[in-house]
């Protein structure tokens, strides 16, 4: 939820069922193992990744682009006991650069969020005889130019999903605030083992951009399940007046965006119930 601190604030938030995509490697492996290598991304999805950074860094609109890709080794007992080192991801993962922000709706607001994992000095050795599994996660944040229409930006995911095949990938994509808009941010979560419509892609960065160019929004955040079911996604509007009169013209707006089948949840920042 977007978090105002200013008295007069409210946030309208539309949320439903947040379908979240496994980080699946390719096939991943099962090993007996008696020690803690060093896990590899195979060369042809390290390729695949790049070839996909390269193209959106190279896209109309892009002000910037960034990957960060995440190995994670997981060791289980005989009897199915989960008996990873505490800190094998952090050392494995320590020169993977920037954590990427989280999906929107990843975490429950009223969840205590977690102190990240301390880094050990050296690397954690696993349990003799455990077995060994990998998968990867691979992390896009995209940064548009503020001026960049709409079909600029819903040519981002749709570019992705043409070359990326797995359901470990995110994508963050941001338009920052400019002439007569709030920023806006978007994260595809799990979607990118499937083809994304154009025209889906496109009502998407359309709903966002009507939004944030509403009178009375200062922000607004969404994301897309692995369904790719818009309403089966969250959004979250922050407004500058919880006045009824406000809340319902940017509700009238939403009906009028590919948003509108989203049902609402939670309460708004006067107490009213949507």
């Amino acid at each position: 939820m977007l978090q105002r601190t200013a008295a007069v604030t409210a946030a309208l938030v539309i949320t439903l069922i947040s379908v979240t995509g496994c980080a699946a490697g390719p096939g991943g492996t099962a090993s007996s193992a008696t020690t803690a290598a060093v896990p590899q991304l195979d060369p042809q999805v390290a390729s695949t990744l790049d070839d996909a950074l390269r193209t959106v860094q190279a896209s109309p609109g892009v002000a910037s682009a960034t990957n960060r890709i995440e190995l994670h080794q997981r060791y289980t007992a005989a009897d199915g006991t989960d008996v990873t080192p505490p800190g094998l991801d952090a050392w494995n993962n320590r020169d993977a650069g920037p954590a990427a922000p989280p999906p929107i709706g990843g975490v429950s607001p009223d969840d205590p969020v977690l102190p990240p994992v301390p880094t050990p000095s050296t690397r954690p050795a696993p349990p003799a005889g455990a077995t060994e599994t990998h998968s990867f996660s691979s992390a896009f944040v995209v940064t548009m130019d503020p001026d960049a229409p709409p079909s600029e930006a819903a040519a981002v995911p749709v570019a992705m999903a043409e070359r990326i095949a797995w359901t470990g990938v995110t994508l963050t994509l941001q338009v920052p605030t400019g002439p007569g808009h709030v920023l806006s941010s978007v994260t595809y979560s799990g979607t990118f083992d499937q083809q994304i419509p154009d025209e889906t892609a496109l009502g998407v960065a359309s709903g966002l951009a009507t939004l944030a160019a509403t009178p009375g929004v200062t922000g607004l955040e969404a994301s897309i399940p692995q369904t790719m079911r818009i309403d089966y996604g969250s959004l979250t509007i922050g407004v500058s007046s919880a006045d009824d009169a406000t809340l319902a013209r940017v509700r009238g707006v939403i009906d009028g965006t590919a948003f509108a089948g989203t049902t609402l949840h939670g309460s708004f920042g006067n107490g009213a119930k949507p």
